[in-house]
This record gives C-alpha cells, structure tokens and sequence, in this order.
C-alpha cells in the first residue's frame, strides 16, 4: 500500500523531472535497444532532416516555417526538459501540428525517421505520450503502433483509458480492435471523450478542412469503434449516452462531411438498438433538422427517417418545425424525402409532420407567410394516397387556408368525410369551401386520371351489383392482359428477323416459364440456334434493345449439349489449337451452330472474348452444366488466358465466371467421374497468386474445396501452396474480407476431409492428419490477433471428436523445426513472439471453441497420448506390420531423436497447463447451472481422476529410473514432474463441487469392496475431498453435500485408519484418511455425541500408543486428527480419551527434544532429509494433502498440536501435567527461539529464520506460542508448586529458565489485564515461595556456569529473572514489594563475609545487576529499596581495588585477566558504579552525606587499573559517575575534582593516562561550567604537557586543546 508520501513523490514525478536524472534512457523508434544507445544528437538530426525532406515530396503541407524550426541546427543539442514552462507550451502545439500532419503517413518509413527525430530530440515519447497515443490510435493494429507503444514512458497503471495496452508492451503485438472495444467499455467510456476532444484538438491545430481531406481513417475507425459499442444492447446504459451525445452534436454541427456522417451511423445504430426517452428523441431529431446541410442532405433525411421508423415520436417542437418550413427546400429536405418515399416506408414521420404542420396552420394567423410555406409543404408531401386518412381529410378541412389542391388529390378521403352530412351543401357551408365546390381540371393541370371530383347535387346512376362486378372484371389489369400464342422459341426466332424486340422479351419470358419437359421436345438444332443468335446479338454486338437479364433467364433451363459448351468457349480462327481440322474422310460430324456463327478467321480476339464472356455468364446462370473433360480443360485455358495477360484486373471477370463454372462442375458431379488429372490444381494456385481481385480469390478457394470431394490426395499435396500464400500474403493484409475468406476456405477444407464419403474412420484421420501438418506449416505466418478466428473455423470443421489429434498434430509440427535455441535465436523470439506461442494460441483458441465439456474430453485425450508416448527407453514393437496407428502417424517416436521426444512430451504438458489456466474454459464452466454441471462433468470425473493419477505415477516411475544418469536427464525430469503435478492437480480440482462429491463417495465405495484396493485413486480422490472441504466446508457452496453424507463420508474413511506398519500404501492411506477426517471434523457442527466420531478417536488412540513402531507421519496425521476432534467436538470419548493423549505426546515431545540434543546444529527439512525431484515419491510423502509441507519434525508440531488442543479444552482437567508440559516448552523454546525475541509470538515468522514450510521454525513457533497462551491460563495458586518442579528440572538450561521466565512474565502481564486484584493478593500470599522456590535457586545458576563462553548468556538469564521480578513489582505497592527485596539483598550480603565462598560473593553481584534492573524499570520510585544496596556497591568498589588492596586474599571481588571471576569482578564493579550514578541524578535521594561515603571509592577506582576493563569502565561509567555526583553536590566538587587532579601525579603513566581521559570526557560533558574549576586544573595541567610518557604528553595536549576551543587560543597563553 502506497504511502501519503509515496503518492506525493509520484505526483511530483514529471517528464521533466524524470529527464533531468544522470543515467539518460535510450529510447529509439526504430532501433533497438543498442544500437540506440550509440544514437547521437547529429546522426539523429540528419535522419529527421532526410525523412522530413521526403515527407514534403509526398506532402507540401510539411514545408512549412514550424516544421523548418523544429529540425533547425539549432535544435541539435536541445534539451527539453531544461526550457521554461510557457516555451515548452509554444513548443508543444509546434509538435502537436505535426503530429497531426504526420499521423496519416505513419507506415510510411520516412514518417517514422521524422518521429525518430523527435523522440531523440524533443522526448515526444514522455512530454507527449499520450498526444502520441491517441494521434496514431487508428494504426492500432499494425507493428509501428506497437513500438510506439513500447518507448513510451507513460504511466499505464493510473490511466483508467490507456491501461489495458500494457499487456501488448512486452510482446509488441498489434492491439486486437476487440480488445480497444473492450476497453472503451470497461473505462466508463471515457476513450470516447478522449477521441471527440482529439478531434476538436485537430480542428483547432490543422484546420477542419486538412482533417477532412487527410484524416479519413480518423473518422472511420472512431465510427467502427462506437458502433461496436452497440453489440451488447444490455450495456448501453445512461452513462454511455452522456459520452455519445456530445461526440453526435459536434459530428452533426461540424463543417467536415466525414465527421458528420460518423455521427449520423452512430444515431441510426443508436436507434436501432435501444429505445430512447423522449428528450434525447427531441434532441436529436432538432440536431438532424435544424444542423442540415446541403451536401448532407440525403443522409441526414435518410437518419431522420431510421429515428422514426425505429423510436415512437409525437411531434416536432415549434422552432424545430419552423427551421424545417423556412429552410428545408433550400437545404434540400423536401427533395431528399420525396426521392426516400419512393424506396422506404415514410409513413410515420408523414404522420406526425402532417400533423404538426396542420397544428402549426390552424394556430398561425391567416395569411401570414409561415402559413403559405406550411401550405405549399402539404401540397408537396401530400403524394401518398395509402397513407393519408379520412382523419387527416378532416383535419386539412379544419384548417385555414387554400387547401384546393390536396382536395383535388384525395377526392376518395375528403368523400368519405362528405357522407356524414346528408346535403353537400351543408359541407360547403361548414368547412367554408364555396371557393373550390366547381373547378377545372385543366385549369389546374392536375395530373390524374381517374380523378373524382367532389359531389355535387346530381345523384347517381343507379346499377346492380353483378353490373359493378362485370364492369370491374374488365376493368383489371388480368383482363387486359395479352394471352401468348405459338412456340416460344420458333416465334422468337421469327421476331428476330423482324426485329420486334419487344415481342422477342415476350418470348424470353414465356420460355422461362416453360417446364423442363417442354425443352425435350425440341431438337438441338433449334435451341442451339436461338441461343447463338442471342449470344451474338447481347453478348458480342451489345444489341441494347435486348433485356441481357430476360436472355440469361430464359436460358438457364435450355437443354443443351456438352459438345455445344465446349464450342461457346472455343476459338475456331484456324490457328487455335483447338479449332477441329476439316475433315477429309466420309461421315465426318457436321458444324455447329458456333462455328458457322462465329468460325473462321473474321471473329477478332475481342469478340470472342465477348462471346465467351457472355457464355460463361449464361453457363454461371444454370444450375447445372453439361460437362466432361473437355470442358474441364478449356475453362482451365480460359483461367490461364487471363494469368497470361498483363491486364489482370480487366481479365479478372473472366476468370471468375469460369473458375465458378469450375466449382459447380465439381459441386454437381457424382465422386469419381472426375480424376486428379482433369484437375489443374497448379493453374488454380497461380491463379491465387496472381489474383488482387478478392472475389477471384474467394471463388478459388472455394473450387479448392470442391475438389477435395474428388482428389483429396491431389488438393492436400497442392494445398500447401494456399496455406503458405494465406500466411504470406492474403492475411498479412488483415483486413476482414480477406480473414473471412481464408476462414471459410479452412473450414471447408477440414470439413470436407473429415466427412469424406466412403472412406473408413482411419483414412479419415490419416487425410485429416497430413492437412493439419500442410497448415501447421504456415500457422507461424498468421498474425497474432488473428489466430483465434481461423482456430474457430478448424474447430467448428473438426469438431471435438478430432480436437485433440488436431492440436496433437500442430505440437508435433512445432517440435519437428525445433532446435535449441542460442542467444541471437531467442532475442529474435524474444522480438517478434516464439513459434511456440503461435501454435499455442491456436491450439488454445481451437479447443476454446468447443463446449467446456468437450474440452476437457479434449485434454483426457492428450494426456492419454503422452502417457502412451512412454519414457526415453521405449523400445520399438517386434511386428512385420507396416501401417502405422493413430500415434505414429501423429507423432513418430521411433524416427526422432531423444531431444525432440523430450521436447514433444512436456510442450504437451505445459500447453495443457495453458488450457486449464485459459479463462474461457472456467467462464464457460460457470454459466451452466448445478444441474446441467452434475449431468455433463460426472461422466468424465472418474476418467480424470484416472488420467491424473496415471500422470503421477508415469512421471514418478520416469523420475526414480534416471537417479544414476546425467544431470541434463535428471533436470528435464524434474521440470516435467513439476509440469505434471501441476496439470494432474488441475485435472483433479477442475471439477464444482458437486460433481466432486458424487465422485469421492463413489470412488471410496468402490474402493472400499474391492480386494486390491487401488491406493492411487484413493490417494488423489482424497486430495481432492481435501481440496473441497478446505475451500468451502461442504464440497459443495449450494450445500451439495450436507451433514449426514459427511457422516457416511468418515465412516467409509474410518476403515483406512489403521496401525499399519508393513505396507507404504495403506500407511499414506491411513494419513490421507486422517487429513481428509480432520476437514470433515472442523467443518460439521459440534457433536454432543457420535460413534463414528468416539470410532475415529479410538483408533487414533490405538495409533498413537504405538508411535514407537510406526511411521511418524502416520503418527503426527493422527496426533492432527484427534486434536480437532478434540477442539471441534464435546464428546464423553474425547475427555476420556484426553490424558492418555496427553502423555503420550509428552513423551513424543521429549523423543524429539533428545534427538534433537544430540545435534548442534538445527536441521529444517530442506537441509536434513530433501528428497530431490527425482525421487517424487518422497517428496510426495513428505506432504500433506492439505498442502502444508511436513519434515523430519512431523512428530513434534503434530504432538505440540495435540498438547494445545487438549490444555486449550480441557487445562483444569489435566492441570497436573502442567509442570511436563512447561518443561517441554521451556526446552523447545531454547532449541528453536532467543526467549528473550519470543515474547511477541505475533511478529512475522520471517524473524525467526528459515520459513520454508509448516516444518520449518515458524511452524514450531506457531505451535509453542498457541501453547503458551494456553499455559496463561493456569490458576496463580498452583503456580508455584509446576515452576518449582521446573526449576529443579532445567536449574543447568541457562535457555530454558530464560524462556520459563518470559512465560511467568507474560503470565504475570495477561492475569494482571483480566484479574488484577486476584493477582495481587495471590503474589501477596505466594511471594515468600517464588523467592525460595523459584528466583532465588534460578539466580544461583552463575555460581554454578564457569564457562567465559558463557558469560553473556548468564547476563541475559538474570535479566529475563529481573523482568519477572519487575513485572511482580509493577503489581504490588512498595509494603508488599520491600519483603522481596529485603530477601534478596539478605540472599547476597552473606557474600561480603571475608570467609565467603566465590559462590556467595558472585551474588553480590547478582543483587547489584538487579538493582539496576529495577531502576530501569521505574526509575525514582526504585530509590526507596537503595538505601542498603547503596552501601553495598560502596562496600564492592572499595573491597574490589586491586591498587590499593595489596593481598589479594583480601580482595573481595579478584581473577586473572580471562577468567570467569575477571569478568565477574569487571561486571560487578561496573554494576556498582551504575548504581551510585542512577542513585545520583536524584539530589533528594542522593544527600550530602551520601555523597561523602561514595566520593573516595569513585575517585579511588581511577587506579583500580589491575582489574580488566579499566579504560571502559573509566570512560563510559566513571564519567558519568562523576558528572552526576558533582552535580547533586556542586559544593564538594571542587573538593571531588581535586581529588581526581592529585591522581595524576601518580608515579604510574596508566593512571595519569586515565585521569587524563576522564578529565577531557568531564570537561565535554560540564562544558562552560568548568571555567571556575580552571584553577584547580591549570597546575596539574603544566606538570603534564612535558610529561616524560609520551601518550599522557598527548593526552594532556588534548584536554588543553578542549579547554582552548572553549575559552580560546589565548586562554592557555595567559594561565602558562
């Protein structure tokens, strides 16, 4: 978590302050790395200069005076971040102008030398990051984009918009346009703020008119982008709006065109998926009116009317209407919506504009000119008679205003108004119409033949109803219709002649509605003719009078001949080799009807392509065409024809017109009429390669397909050519059509593989198997972003049955052009992205497509493979059979080399790895309901436990084989078996928890009734009860299992715990069955009572007393089992079973600390006992199923656990082990932890060392502090009679005793917070014993430990004791607390008796350790218990000065410099001086007379020069000593300092030399508060600067320096 500062400092981390750092970045756009660090500011400039000179060749817009000044000389050594803020502003809109000129050329190389110049210069890629970022967005999918991308310096993590294109940066793959979709969506839309407002930025900085011309794909990729949007109509909420609505109002206002029609798609999209409130409706509807322009015109009508169509809207607003009248035939409205109504529905924005206007009229004044434009609007509008109402007719009739002519219009609609009034007149009368009641219609030139005037007062002729009928019968169009008489094809032959062309299209049509049998009738001869003539007359001379789409539809049934095709696309000119020869022999065929047409040598080249052309079109137009090899051949010819010329694109019609004839040959012939050798494959291919038509291309992609029908072995040889050209080529163009086309030619081509007809299950893999090879070999060629697409289209073609060989077979592919790679090998992968990612990501996308189910299956059947694949010593089968199975056609292991073997097994692996991590699978997984979950994953739960067990046991039988062979075999085995405990895990753990349920307890019943108990299903079907009962509790989180199947679940389960010493499978059966117990007992409720649990506690009893005997993981997975049963449980079993428990860990703990005694060294698990990778049994064995890691300590946390759970439920029950359990602890706490760092059990277990796993130190520590606070839990009373044991017990365990009194210290702290009084009067009445029983023999232990090693530790045991004592002190008042320090300084006076023992006077020592300790602790209020240990420091100095003390006999403290009793004497010594200074900061305490009684024995200790520590004790403890006494008598210093001056003239230069020293501390300390004692100091101070030892010469310099640089130079000239 970031700090206030932190997020200060990254505030204040700016591009300029990021560029002012001493180490410059290298950045480069079109170098790498090194070579960019070679980059120097000239060689920078002339690659700007270059590219900017060739950009004003393409473009004049960039000779401009900016672009001129920013690649000046001047800015060679320009630095950026060292201008001024309102400089570096002019500079940026310089830079931003360009920017914007640049961005359209961006592929262009001089673009991005210009772009290199400004990175290097002007740091574009950190002052204008994102001004780079969003100008080239709409190259987001090309690679310059991606290294733009990667130099910028640009905070990704705190952009909300930009941020999801950190995943590209590594890779520097082009940004998919889903995923810039996905991330509009997900940033609150805010990238489409940032577009609009780059957008009016670009207004601004080039001008409308620059975007408008330059900027297309601006536009296009921001309209592509907002559509986009509008695929999940779910998700188009009010804040999307808020976004879009500004981008539609600046697009519909802006004066570019192409900004505009963005805004109109965006509206029309916007309407057609969501349904709009009625104030966004207004809004938009106003923009689209009263923001028309004339150019626009049409689209934004045809907008106005999509509104309409798609959302309910009532009216105009009034100005809205009046903008409309005023300028809608200026701007082009009126004229736009009458050419609309003839192809559209107008009806509803009719409706309301009529209704609206007629509102408008009647509420105007007359005769005002917004009435007359409204009026002459209706009349304009008013042209659809099937829309306009009786309810309008009334309402024009009710407005004001000539409305003559929409009356003369509507006759039918204003009648039926008429005939509610029985007097016409009366109409005239009420709506005013004397005006128009007669009128002409010639005068008024209206145009309407069957007009009828309003009635007048004439009545009718009155005529019968069947007269009406017959009169209307004739009336019809059916009856005037003209019958057709003769034969269609004669009388069109005849109507040729006479060139009726209008009777010929008559012909036309009747003979495309003549059946099929009536063309059986007619002979060759007549059809054959007809058609020539049409194709002469439509295809070759273009007669216009003939309907060209009348003559392919009559046509198109005509039976004609095969012989006859192959002449409608035959050359007959004498020289073609295909023109027949004349025929010099008897019976020889006639001509044809093509040939005396056209024959000879008067048909040019243009128009038998004409001829040929319009016949490829009538043959296109059939549904079926006669066929045979011949004509298989000559449109072969025409399509060579077409490559052969230079015109591509103009003979690129041709060749699609016969490359679709082609097709349909193949499409409609029956398989095996056509060989491989009709079939010219190669011309097919060139064709493709030579081809930029996209439809050609299409087509022969799809004849490549129906050839697979009838030459698979010919398309599968020759269809490497397409996979190659689709990598290199089409979709390197990467655009959608191209990627559709190359989607649907895979597909086919896979589909049609797989459903060969005829062929057996076998031959279908085999075909299947050298196509996925042929396309394996091209998959590296498919750009990233596009891999997901043609996977799809395979997988929907194979299908999941042939998923896995598919996938299997592109692994293969990859391993077979696999090599090791070297250094310049992998940054080239590193680059541009690893082979094996390609054929990753289609493998992965490819079963992505499947449903989960299927993918799973998918998987299974991978892993199946691998495990038949076998380990590196397979031999090869003894049998004379030579077809190969299914895995050597897939994989050949016997013809590859060990690498490649190796490599093929674990890519399989970790690509499965990749499956299970793919998102996909557990999003798909997530969306079936528990239903359907049950249904589909129960059949393969079983199988997938399978898999993964076989998985284990290959991997682990592999790995145990190589332990005597290389190292490089024995790393490979070790990163497979890691690769495959990670996919068998997943296999395992895959499955919900429901279908894990019904799993585990089917399995363990099998298991169960079965002899040979099949221990690896068991083992894995537990690890995952495990894992479900450690993630949810119940296996299942919708309560798929509940509390009586748990019940069953450990019943079954209590039959696996045994005391099994024999067999390695039961013995980890039996702890997987315990681990799996232990789950099952947290998670269900309390039991009162259970027998299945009383069961399970009684076998693990019966387990733990024979722990001697048995494994100690079994032991410890017991030892775990019944302590929860004992935490989770109140059962009569368990309390009954408690004590037995316990003594039994007791006596494990204390095995375990012996052992452990007998090293010096501790062991964890990965130094004592680390099985390596290949020995994975071991290692399996050394684990948990739970996950937690278990050593050679098992025993020991699993007894410690069990000690814990038993005190933490039953302590009052088992309180007289109290005094063991201590004991146990105290030493475990000295084995594995300083006590002294143990009091806080909560810090990180990082503290205590090594924390690899649960048998590592931190989880001991765990397990010790849980204890302690178990053991806080002891009443006080019986306290002391436990710790007196322990003392006894650990009086030799310095350790120990540290770690037993932090725990009576924390039990003194804990009592005091819950229960302070109880506390007190229980010291109160138990003091005398902690004294006698408990502090008084633990402070005896430094009589007894002689070592010198041991010295310190002996000082860290006192102060753990002094803490203790402390925290009884912080209880008690000073009446309850004096009787303890009375007993100990009555304890330690014994030892100033001259016939003391060493060991009594060591207690002296002791005492005045704990005096400090005490002082320490309260400081003042410790001085009231000083009194007589005062006297006895005074007694320790005095008795203790070897100096002055001549026999040594006498001394009362003494020992040769590095013994024990040196130390002693020293620490002793330096105690006491302590002691007098802490007692002399306080002057109440610290009287005259006190003063007096310490003064000599500190002045004396000046010579105390024979005891060791002299010089340490003199300079960091007498110093202090002194200050302090002076200071609490200031009138006896004088006295005390000369004392201290007679000291120097020792005869003895140590002494002197000390003194000396002393004096200079004292002097720094007082400071100008020695000047009145200068007096004193300046005689002895003369004697000594010519001293005859020369390091008391030196040391008297010093001190006359000090007092120089005090009082100044002159001082010590003056005083000389």
């Amino acid at each position: 978590m970031a700090t206030s500062l932190t997020s200060q400092l990254q505030n204040l981390r700016t591009s300029a302050a990021r560029h002012l750092t001493v180490e410059k970045r290298h950045v480069s756009l079109i170098f790498d790395k090194k070579e960019a660090g070679k980059l120097t500011n000239e060689t920078a400039h002339r690659i700007g200069v270059a590219g900017l000179e060739q950009m004003k060749r393409i473009d004049p817009v960039f000779d401009t005076e900016i672009a001129n000044d920013l690649f000046s000389e001047e800015k060679i050594n320009f630095v950026r971040s060292m201008v001024e803020s309102e400089e570096n502003e002019k500079l940026n809109q310089k830079i931003n102008k360009l920017l914007f000129e640049l961005s359209p050329y961006l592929q262009h190389f001089a673009c991005q030398q210009v772009l290199e110049y400004l990175v290097h210069t002007f740091q574009i890629y950190s002052f204008n990051a994102e001004m780079l970022i969003l100008t080239f967005l709409p190259f987001h999918e090309t690679k310059v984009y991606s290294r733009i991308l990667r130099i910028l310096d640009f905070d990704w993590s705190r952009s909300k918009e930009w941020q999801f294109m950190q995943q590209f940066l590594k890779s520097e793959t082009p940004i998919p346009f889903t995923s810039v979709v996905k991330a509009t969506m997900s940033s609150s839309h805010s990238i489409i703020t940032c577009i609009t407002d780059h957008i009016k930025k670009g207004v601004e900085v080039v001008g409308s008119d620059y975007l408008e011309v330059k900027h297309p794909m601006l536009f296009n990729f921001h309209a592509k982008l907002l559509l986009n949007l509008f695929n999940d109509p779910e998700k188009v909420d009010e804040m999307m709006l808020s976004k879009l609505m500004p981008f539609i109002e600046n697009g519909i206002k802006s004066a570019m065109t192409s900004f505009r029609y963005s805004a109109l798609m965006l509206i029309s999209q916007l309407v057609l998926t969501v349904k709009l409130k009625e104030d966004i409706l207004n809004t938009l509807v106003k923009l689209l009116i009263t923001k028309i322009r004339v150019e626009t015109a049409p689209s934004s009508v045809a907008t106005l009317l999509v509104v309409f169509q798609q959302q309910n809207i009532d009216s105009f607003s009034k100005k809205t209407l009046q903008k409309l009248l005023r300028t809608g035939e200026e701007m082009g409205f009126w004229k736009s919506l009458r050419e609309l109504s003839t192809r559209t529905d107008t009806t509803k924005l009719y409706l309301v504009l009529w209704k609206d206007i007629l509102s408008f009229v009647r509420n105007s004044e007359e005769e005002s000119e917004d009435v007359n434009i409204a009026l002459n609007v209706l009349t304009e509008t008013t042209s659809e008679i099937s829309i306009f109402t009786a309810n309008l007719a009334q309402e024009f009739l009710n407005s004001k205003g000539n409305v003559r002519a929409i009356a003369s219009k509507f006759v039918k609609q204003f009648d039926s108004v008429s005939s509610q009034f029985s007097d016409s007149s009366n109409i005239v009368k009420h709506y005013s119409l004397e005006n128009i009641e007669q009128f002409n219609h010639e005068e008024e030139d209206i145009e309407m033949e069957n007009a009828v005037p309003i009635p007048t007062e004439a009545k009718p002729l009155k005529i019968s109803a069947s007269e009406k009928a017959t009169n209307l019968a004739g009336a019809s169009e059916f009856a005037k219709r003209e019958i057709f008489v003769g034969d269609p094809i004669n009388m069109a032959q005849k109507w040729l002649k006479e060139e009726n062309w209008s009777k010929i299209d008559w012909a036309l049509t009747e003979m495309a509605n003549r059946p099929v049998t009536y063309f059986k009738k007619k002979t060759e001869d007549e059809v054959d003719g007809l058609i020539v003539k049409l194709i002469k007359l439509a295809g070759v001379e273009k007669n216009k009078n003939l309907d060209v789409g009348n003559v392919k539809n009559a046509l198109s049934n005509v039976r004609i001949s095969v012989r006859f095709v192959n002449d409608l696309i035959t050359r007959f000119d004498g020289s073609s080799e295909s023109a027949p020869k004349k025929a010099k022999v008897v019976g020889a065929p006639r001509p044809s009807h093509v040939q005396k047409t056209f024959g000879g040598e008067n048909e040019s080249i243009e128009n038998f392509d004409l001829r040929s052309t319009f016949a490829l079109e009538l043959l296109n137009a059939r549904n079926i065409i006669p066929s045979n090899e011949k004509t298989l051949q000559l449109l072969f010819d025409v399509i060579k024809q077409g490559n052969a010329k230079s015109d591509l694109a103009a003979n690129s019609y041709q060749q699609n017109l016969a490359v679709n004839a082609v097709r349909k040959i193949l499409e409609v012939s029956q398989k095996g009429k056509i060989g491989s050798s009709d079939i010219d494959m190669d011309c097919v291919i060139e064709t493709m390669r030579s081809t930029h038509n996209h439809h050609l291309l299409r087509d022969c992609l799809r004849l490549i397909v129906a050839a697979a029908r009838h030459t698979p072995a010919s398309v599968v040889k020759h269809v490497m050519s397409v996979f190659t050209f689709m990598g290199n080529g089409l979709l390197r163009k990467d655009n959608e059509l191209t990627l559709s086309i190359v989607e649907q030619t895979v597909e086919s081509l896979f589909k049609t593989i797989i459903s060969t007809s005829g062929s057996s299950k076998q031959q279908q893999i085999e075909k299947l198997i050298d196509l996925t090879r042929l396309f394996a070999a091209s998959a590296t060629d498919i750009p990233a972003h596009r891999r997901a697409r043609i996977a799809h289209a395979i997988a929907r073609a194979v299908g999941a049955e042939n998923a896995s060989i598919v996938v299997l077979v592109f692994v293969s592919s990859f391993c077979a052009r696999w090599q090791r790679s070297t250094d310049a090998v992998a940054q080239e992968a590193a680059k541009r992205g690893s082979d094996q990612d390609a054929y990753d990501d289609l493998a992965i996308e490819l079963l992505a497509a499947l449903n989960p189910f299927e993918q799973l299956s998918s998987v299974l059947e991978m892993v199946e493979h691998v495990l038949r694949l076998g380990g590196d010593n397979v031999q090869p089968p003894k049998t004379t059979q030579t077809k190969k199975s299914t895995d050597e056609l897939i994989f050949d292991r016997f013809n590859q080399t060990l690498p490649r073997i190796r490599h093929f097994r674990y890519i399989i692996v970790v690509l499965i790895s990749r499956i299970f991590g793919n998102r996909t699978l557990i999003e798909k997984l997530a969306a079936y309901d528990d239903e359907e979950l049950l249904k589909n994953a129960l059949p393969l739960g079983k199988r997938l436990i399978e898999c993964s067990v076989e998985l284990d046991e290959f991997a682990n039988k592999e790995s145990n084989n190589q332990q005597n062979t290389d190292a490089q075999t024995q790393r490979y085995w070790v990163a497979f078996a890691s690769r495959t405990e990670v996919v068998s895990e997943k296999l395992r753990h895959l499955l919900p928890g429901g279908v894990a349920a019904r799993l585990i307890a089917d399995v363990l019943q099998e298991c169960i009734n079965q002899k040979n108990i099949p221990f690896k299903m068991c083992e894995k079907v537990l690890q995952l009860a495990n894992i479900k009962l450690g993630h949810d509790g119940y296996l299942f989180a919708d309560s798929g299992i509940n509390e009586k199947e748990l019940i069953v679940l450990a019943e079954a389960l209590n039959r696996f715990i045994l005391p099994e010493t024999k067999s390695e499978e039961k013995m980890r059966l039996c702890q997987n069955a315990a681990y799996t117990l232990k789950l099952i007992a947290k998670h269900l409720p309390t039991q009162s009572e259970s027998k299945v649990l009383a069961e399970t506690m009684q076998k693990c009893v019966n387990i733990v007393q024979q722990y001697q005997k048995l494994d100690e993981n079994l032991t410890g997975n017991a030892l775990l089992l019944a302590g929860e049963l004992i935490r989770s449980h109140n059962m009569g079993s368990t309390i009954h079973h408690a004590i037995n428990l316990l003594k039994t860990c007791l006596a494990t703990t204390q095995e375990c600390i012996v052992r452990f005694s007998k090293n010096s060294q501790f062991e964890s698990p990965a130094s004592s006992n680390t099985p390596g990778r290949g020995n994975r049994g071991q290692r399996i064995r050394q684990q948990s199923l739970g996950g937690n890691r278990f050593g050679s300590d098992t025993l020991l946390i699993c007894s410690l656990t069990c000690i814990q759970r038993i005190f933490d439920q039953f302590s009052s029950f088992v309180c007289e082990y109290s005094g063991d359990v201590i004991i146990r602890y105290c030493r475990l706490i000295a084995r594995f932890g300083d006590p002294t760092e143990f009091l806080n059990l909560n810090q990180p277990s990082s503290s205590f060392g090594s924390t690899s796993g649960f048998g590592s130190k931190s989880g001991i520590h765990h397990r010790l502090s849980l204890i302690r606070r178990a053991l806080l839990t002891i009443e006080i009373r019986v306290l002391p009679g436990y710790i007196s044991k322990v003392v006894v017990e650990l009086k030799n365990e310095k350790k120990s005793l540290c770690a037993l009194f932090n725990l009576l210290s924390g039990f003194i702290e804990s009592q005091q917070q819950t229960k302070p009084e109880l506390l007190r009067k229980s010291i109160v009445q138990l003091r005398n014993a902690f004294m006698s029983d408990i502090i008084q023999p633990s402070l005896a232990y430094r009589s007894f430990e002689r070592n010198v090693e041991h010295f310190e530790s002996v000082e860290k045991l006192e102060k753990s004791i002094y803490n203790f004592v402390v925290s009884i002190a912080s209880v008690l008042s000073e009446v309850e607390f004096r009787p303890i320090v009375n007993s100990l300084v009555s304890w330690a006076e014994n030892g100033l008796e001259s016939s003391s023992s060493q060991e009594s006077r060591v207690h002296l020592i002791s005492l005045l350790h704990f005096a400090n300790s005490l002082y320490d602790a309260f400081n003042s209020l410790a001085l009231p218990y000083f009194g007589r240990i005062l006297e006895i420091a005074v007694l320790v100095l005095k008795r203790s000065n070897a100096t002055i003390i001549s026999s040594s006999d006498e001394l009362l403290l003494t020992g040769k410099r590095g013994s024990i009793e040196a130390l002693e004497t020293d620490f002793g010594l330096t105690s006491a001086i302590d002691l007098i200074s802490n007692a002399a900061r306080h002057k109440d305490f610290f009287t005259s007379d006190r003063c007096q009684l310490v003064s000599d024995v500190i002045i004396d200790e000046l010579v105390n020069t024979k005891v060791e520590g002299h010089e340490k004790r003199c300079s960091e403890h007498l110093v202090i000593a002194i200050y302090r006494i002076g200071n609490a008598d200031p009138d006896n210093f004088p006295d005390l300092l000369n004392k201290m001056m007679l000291k120097t003239r020792d005869s003895r230069a140590k002494i002197r030399y000390r003194t000396l020293l002393v004096l200079e501390l004292l002097i720094d300390r007082i400071g100008d508060g020695v000047q009145p004692h200068l007096s004193i100091l300046l005689p002895f101070l003369n004697e000594l600067i010519e001293d005859e030892n020369k390091q008391v010469e030196a040391q008297c310099q010093k001190v006359i320096n000090a007092l120089q640089h005090k009082f100044g130079e002159t001082f010590w000239n003056s005083n000389a």
